[in-house]
């Protein structure tokens, strides 16, 4: 919701920064009777095109979340491959290419612009935005709806909560009766109310809702904020009933889907394999070079309906990494080789997996498959975990793109939620984004281990 209106904010000034940048270098580099949006055309089209393709894969709208060095090594890798691309693309065009000159002005000014306004905006963040200010309706008797909150609104400022008072003090200043809901968010100049799984929602109290939503204030349900602004489902607030009667969960109930997927998976996994093939033989031989013990690796994970099957990786650990049993891969493991630790960050050790999805054991995007010992406990201990195995897992996914590598269970709760997020709303256009994403974590890498 505030997060996709946000993006859509900075791809349009992205987009005004490079007609400039092109009017600019048409002053500079082309001759005073051409024209550089109507005689270089495609060369143009394809410049706005590619630029902006590489900022989306490359996310370079964290400006204001991630240290600033971060977005201009983005912005920086993203104008280079644009203009290799755009150069690349429209090379078949004789009278639409841009000269070398041209070329390089465009980069310089595309650069200048792109992280000026991402350094401006850096520098001045707090006062761009302004703090929503928040009332709950409902007891937040655990003081987790705080800091769910705290996640998709980390200005927000919670006033308090109208329901039952005498309350558990982590659930905030009690401001009332929940029928008085819309006398309380005038009074102390509410933006915001959020409705909590326990709220005591009868038809009065509906009504006042509904006049305090169309007084243009926000209504929102704090299960749906979360689920669209952090993407992904809290699981402290979800339950049965909600799961049953929010839409989504669409994957089992539509066979076409899942046929659309399936094909997508073959389609995808062969066209990688061209490419992939070099690469996968570079790496067979360095694997073998650097240390003792089989090139691949197998080991047993759990797929669609926790169903067992064999998936293989090139090996990036030493052969007895496991010699006594099964332990989470953590930062810095001692056990992973030089190479290992290289084909890690950037994914190489995954392409073998493709002929898992071949053979049809995985999907090209879904959960990340878990080995089974794992899998019991974290079943007993996290509501919901066995969700994750209504679809087959994926080489890539969404929680794979969005959340560092888990080692521990609070990591595979949080990993969860990301999960649940996916098979909610899978779609094809939602797969196509996560390779994007993942296209963006390999040149980008973090979280591998």
């Amino acid at each position: 919701m505030i997060s996709i209106y946000r993006r859509a904010l900075l791809q349009a000034v992205d987009i005004f920064c490079l007609l400039p940048a092109l009017f600019v270098t048409g002053l500079t580099t082309i001759e005073a009777d051409l024209s550089i949006f109507h005689d270089y055309t495609g060369a143009s089209l394809f410049t706005v095109f590619f630029y902006m393709l590489f900022f989306y894969i490359l996310d370079a709208y964290s400006v204001g979340q991630e240290d600033f060095r971060d977005t201009a090594g983005r912005v920086l890798l993203a104008c280079v491959l644009g203009i290799v691309s755009s150069s690349t693309a429209s090379y078949a065009f004789e009278h639409w290419r841009f000269d070398r000159e041209t070329l390089v002005a465009l980069f310089a000014c595309t650069f200048c612009f792109s992280l000026g306004w991402r350094y401006a905006y850096h520098r001045n963040a707090d006062r761009l935005t302004h703090p929503s200010r928040v009332l709950l309706v409902g007891v937040d008797a655990s003081g987790k709806v705080h800091g769910l909150l705290a996640e998709g609104l980390p200005k927000a400022e919670i006033i308090g909560y109208v329901g039952e008072s005498g309350q558990d003090e982590r659930a905030g200043l009690c401001l009332g009766a929940p029928f008085k809901v819309l006398d309380v968010a005038e009074k102390r100049g509410v933006t915001m109310i959020v409705l909590l799984p326990n709220a005591p929602i009868d038809d009065d109290i509906a009504h006042e809702l509904l006049e305090a939503k169309l007084r243009g204030l926000m209504v929102v349900d704090i299960r749906t904020f979360y689920e669209q602004v952090v993407q992904r489902l809290p699981l402290s607030q979800i339950n049965d009933e909600w799961l049953l009667q929010t839409e989504g969960f669409s994957l089992n109930t539509r066979g076409s889907l899942r046929r659309l997927k399936r094909a997508l998976d073959v389609l995808i996994s062969l066209a990688l394999l061209v490419p992939a093939a070099p690469v996968m033989l570079l790496t067979a031989i360095i694997v073998r070079l650097e240390s003792p013990g089989p090139v691949i690796y197998r080991q047993e994970r759990v797929g669609l309906h926790e169903k067992e099957f064999t998936v293989y990786k090139f090996r990036s650990m030493c052969a007895d990494a496991e010699r006594n049993g099964a332990v989470w891969a953590g930062a810095n493991d001692s056990r992973v080789t030089r190479f290992g630790r290289f084909i890690r960050k950037v994914r190489i050790d995954e392409l073998p997996q493709i002929w898992n999805v071949l053979k049809g054991d995985m999907s090209f995007i879904g959960p990340r498959p878990e080995r089974m010992a794992f899998v019991r406990t974290l079943k007993q201990n996290i509501p919901y975990y066995g969700l994750r195995h209504t679809v087959k897992p994926g080489l890539t996914g969404w929680a794979q793109v969005c959340y560092p590598y888990g080692a521990s269970e609070e990591d595979a709760r949080r990993k969860l939620e990301y999960d649940l997020y996916y098979i909610k709303n899978m779609s094809v256009l939602l797969d196509v984004h996560i390779i994007f994403k993942t296209v963006g974590v390999v040149l980008f890498p973090k979280g591998a281990r």
